[in-house]
């Protein structure tokens, strides 16, 4: 640029450009100045809390470290056993002490004691200090030394038990002054108040430690200058407080560095704005010249505003008064950056509320935090938020200029509702007074006028949000878009809570009852385990288990099943203790925790108590529609620490002891047992070798024939069941049976037999040998199935027999769960042409009511009655009266195990007419009751 020097002729001009000169220059340097020393405190000020910080982080790391180390000592004492030192030190003043020196040489060590084992050479310089007279300020209980002792040293601690008996171990240095956490660019110390420098990590100077002395006040956090071979330096310290932990003195952390390093920064920054400032005076001037006062001034005002803008400095506004164009622009510029900042405020904190929802899982911390946040915005004077949650209809308030909310359990009312109603169809409403039904809140008499928004909770309406302000007219547009997004934000944050309570819920409750799950289970035993162990208290836990609620399912289907486990499950509750916990962990299976039993208490009579309300409670009948559903239990339990010691274990001995009650009947309750545990293997084998039975075929149908009275030919035989195992040989139904049935297994092998003895019948047919009726075992899970009878159809169909070829023999336990159902099942099938037969007659429910009502053709007497018949009078009697029943009732009757003559002429002389037993036909297997029907033997040839 060409300066034209014509320009200064003028004393108007000299006048113009002088002043020009000293309004542009002047205000840069003052600028310019109070910036750089703002700057250089605020770099010191950083600087120096640097150091703090580190001074501080040091001494916590030193706090922790000795204070684990108070702790775990007498834990190590304990744990591990004492030096083979001389235990006893007698002191100059003749007191005796105890002494007992651990380091580490044990295997397993922590990682504060020393790895050495050099610490009898210490022995006697320890005992010296720790019979020495106690430093001013009270007994401690617990001390370090530093001991040299050859010129070898060693850090040790002792702690003080009783009078006379210490604990000592000698330190790892480098567990309290690891290289890793100290500043490898400072000069760091640990200085104690009685014994001096503790540590350095170079040679303590002489000045830092005496300067020190001089600096340090009562507080405990400082700083001070000192001098290094002349070079200033800059330190801080921090005070360890370590007499909370009973010692004798208190260390402290000193950090310093030099100013020199410290500011380097800063001086290169100093050169640099000097260079600037001045490169930006000569520009200014050179560009000005020519130019007028009311022109240069503005523009160069209007320029620093817009460098404040652009570095995010929006609070200082522009000040111009020329009266013009450009004081005009002043206004919009300070209109502007006025605007900007209240943007950028409400920016940060919507960016706060993002960041504290996403955070966040407590819905009311989450509202707490957004009333507090939102209660400044412009034009707010007051905030409230109403929503209706489960425990009915909240409100919280909070007013401008308090850090207090209020909060009111409202009673939800028809004004709610009305009030609801109005918000569906509006995005706000504005109203003059709060409603009446609101509770009277404090500040409510500066608000001029309310805004109402709809608070929507996953999508459902679920209250509002009122916002008071002092403005007749209401919240301007710029103000209700923030409140709008307040709301928006709050209504995320209630529905993530929600959402997230209810993940909570899913994941650790069980969704039918209502009751903790597996995974709640185990949380809540892990809890009562570790009480346990502090407390030196114990836990018992119940399985239980309903007896036969399959059967419940498949007669009357699993939506009753649903309900009836609902009904169970709140009658267990009634059972137990509020601080007991109930969980379900599937199906039909329970479980209940009993916790913090004393360690003297009688254990098992509180678990007997609990066992006794639930066999009493859960068997009594649970109306579902017309149905009274009833069902059994079995309880088995499970004693912490005495039948294990983790939750796997306890949960295994105590499913153990479940299933061994079930065994025993149902309805029982049983404590484990170590040998319950070898039955419980032995069962499951079992259990897993007959499903593979069924698979390859390893079961075999044996026949035992019933002959006629007189005449002795052979009438039909009944089909027992053998199974052949290729590890066991040949298993006794008496072992297998029953635990098919506690598995529902018998059903599947129900139907193999069925299906089994219908091609034998039809192969025999084919060979041209006509076979007698065959009597098939039908089990009660197998004949409450819905689709019994369908299956009993099926299988003479698909072998082409007619209904009249077999026999279908059931148990009376059969009948008692639904009357009604055995009616129509054994109607139908009677209808179809099967031949029925109530087995094992007078050992089950015994009722002359369903026996008159049962469609059926034959009774089979017991063996059990029969083996005595001639012994036992009462046995006789029953016997008789069996034969005269069936006789009255047109039933025809069956003695099961006749083993005697004397047992044969006595039922034939009370009218028995047909007879199975050995003393006419063992079990005999395929082959040989073939050979038996093609002969056409009678019972005498045996």
């Amino acid at each position: 640029m060409i300066i034209d020097l014509h320009t200064f002729n003028s004393p108007i001009a000299r006048r113009l450009f002088l002043f020009f000169f000293l309004a542009v220059t002047l205000p840069i340097i003052l600028l310019v100045s109070v910036t750089f020393f703002q700057l250089t405190d605020y770099m010191a000020g950083q600087h120096k809390k640097e150091l703090q910080h580190d001074a501080k982080y040091i001494g916590m790391n030193l706090f922790e470290r000795l204070q684990r180390v108070s702790i775990e000592l007498p834990r190590l004492a304990a744990a591990r056993p004492e030096r083979a030192f001389p235990d006893v030190f007698e002191g100059a003043a003749g007191d005796r002490i105890s002494v007992r020196l651990f380091s580490g040489e044990v295997t397993g060590s922590p990682v504060w004691l020393y790895p050495g084992v050099n610490t009898a050479d210490f022995f006697t310089e320890l005992g010296k200090e720790l019979t020495a007279p106690a430093q001013p300020g009270g007994e401690s209980l617990m001390r370090i030394h530093q001991l040299e002792v050859s010129g070898n040293e060693g850090l040790f601690v002792s702690l003080k038990l009783a009078a006379g008996d210490y604990l000592a171990a000698r330190l790892q240095p480098t567990f309290f002054w690891d290289p890793e956490q100290l500043p490898h660019d400072k000069l760091a110390c640990v200085v104690a108040d009685i014994e001096g420098v503790v540590f350095c990590n170079v040679t303590p100077p002489e000045d830092l430690i005496t300067a020190l002395s001089s600096a340090r006040s009562a507080s405990s956090l400082g700083s001070f200058k000192w001098s290094q071979a002349g070079e200033p330096m800059l330190a801080v310290y921090w005070e360890v407080f370590l007499r909370n932990l009973k010692m004798d003195t208190n260390w402290t952390v000193v950090l310093s560095q030099p100013e020199q390093q410290l500011f380097a920064a800063t001086r290169r920054f100093q050169n640099t704005l000097i260079i600037i400032v001045l490169t930006s005076i000569l520009m200014a001037l050179m560009f000005s010249i020519g130019h007028l006062r009311r022109v240069l001034r503005p523009l160069q005002t209007l320029r620093d505003a817009t460098r404040r803008v652009s570095e995010g400095k929006l609070d200082k506004p522009v000040l111009i008064t020329s009266g013009d164009e450009f004081e005009e622009l002043a206004v919009a510029f300070n209109g502007m950056t006025e605007k900007l900042g209240r943007q950028f405020e409400q920016r940060e904190a919507l960016m706060e509320l993002d960041r504290l929802i996403l955070s966040s899982r407590d819905s009311r911390s989450v509202v707490k935090q957004v009333l507090l946040r939102a209660k400044n915005f412009p034009e707010c004077q007051m905030l409230l938020v109403v929503v209706q949650q489960e425990g009915g209809v909240s409100l919280r308030a909070v007013r401008r200029g308090s850090e207090q909310e209020e909060e009111h359990d409202l009673v939800s009312s028809e004004e709610f509702g009305q009030m609801m109603s109005d918000l569906n169809t509006e995005s706000e409403l504005r109203i003059t007074s709060l409603p009446n039904w609101l509770p009277g809140l404090c500040g409510t008499e500066d608000c001029a006028s309310w805004l109402i928004f709809p608070l929507a909770v996953s999508g459902l309406l679920q209250g509002f949000v009122l916002i008071g302000t002092r403005r007749q007219a209401g919240l301007g547009e710029e103000e209700t878009g923030w409140a709008v997004q307040i709301v928006g934000r709050l209504s995320i944050a209630l529905t993530r809570a929600r959402w997230q309570a209810d993940l909570y819920h899913q994941a650790h409750f069980d969704d039918l009852t209502g009751l903790p799950n597996r995974s709640a289970l185990k949380a809540a035993l892990t809890q009562a385990l570790d009480r346990s162990r502090r407390h030196d208290t114990r836990v018992a836990l119940l399985f239980i288990d309903l007896d036969r609620f399959k059967l419940i399912n498949d007669s009357i289907g699993h939506a009753a099943g649903d309900m009836y486990l609902q009904a169970v499950a709140e009658r267990i509750l009634c059972c137990v203790r509020r601080e007991d916990t109930v969980s379900r962990l599937g199906g039909d299976e329970f479980t209940i925790v009993i916790a913090d039993i004393p360690s003297d208490a009688n254990i098992g009579a509180e678990v007997l108590a609990v066992v006794s309300r639930l066999l009493e409670s859960i068997p009594k009948p649970v109306r579902i529609g017309t149905h009274d559903l009833r069902s059994t239990l079995s309880i088995g339990a499970s004693i912490f620490p005495d039948d294990g010691q983790t939750i796997d274990d306890l949960m295994k001995q105590a499913d153990t002891a479940m299933y061994q009650a079930k065994r025993s009947g149902g309805n029982s309750f049983r404590f484990y047992a170590e040998e319950m545990q070898a039955a419980s293997q032995e069962r499951m084998e079992l259990e897993h070798d007959m499903r593979r039975a069924l698979e390859n075929d390893q079961f075999m149908l044996y026949f035992q024939p019933q002959v006629a009275a007189g005449s002795k030919q052979i009438r039909s035989a009944e089909v027992l069941l053998r199974w052949n195992h290729p590890e066991r040989g040949l298993v006794s139904p008496g072992l297998f049976i029953p635990i098919a049935e506690e598995s529902l297994l018998i059903a599947d092998i129900d139907c193999w037999v069925l299906n089994a003895t219908c091609s034998h019948i039809r192969r025999w047919l084919d060979m041209g040998i006509e076979p007698v009726r065959l009597a098939v075992n039908i089990s009660a899970a197998q004949f409450q199935n819905p689709k019994f009878v369908d299956l009993v159809k099926t299988a003479l169909a698909n072998f082409e027999l007619t209904p009249d070829r077999i026999e279908l023999e059931i148990t009376e336990g059969a009948f008692i769960d639904d009357l009604l159902h055995a009616q129509q099942v054994l109607h139908e099938l009677q209808t179809f042409g099967v031949r029925l037969a109530i087995d094992d007659f007078g050992t089950g429910y015994c009722s002359l009511a369903y026996l008159k009502k049962m469609p059926i053709d034959k009774l089979k007497i017991d063996q059990s009655f029969i083996r005595d018949i001639t012994r036992s009078t009462r046995d006789a009697a029953i016997v008789e009266v069996i034969l005269q029943l069936s006789k009255q009732l047109g039933l025809r009757c069956i003695a099961e195990g006749v083993e005697t003559e004397a047992e044969l002429s006595w039922l034939v002389g009370k009218g028995c007419e047909i007879f199975q037993g050995y003393l006419f036909h063992r079990p005999m297997p395929l082959a040989d009751f073939e050979q038996l029907l093609v002969k056409g033997l009678d019972a005498n040839q045996r």
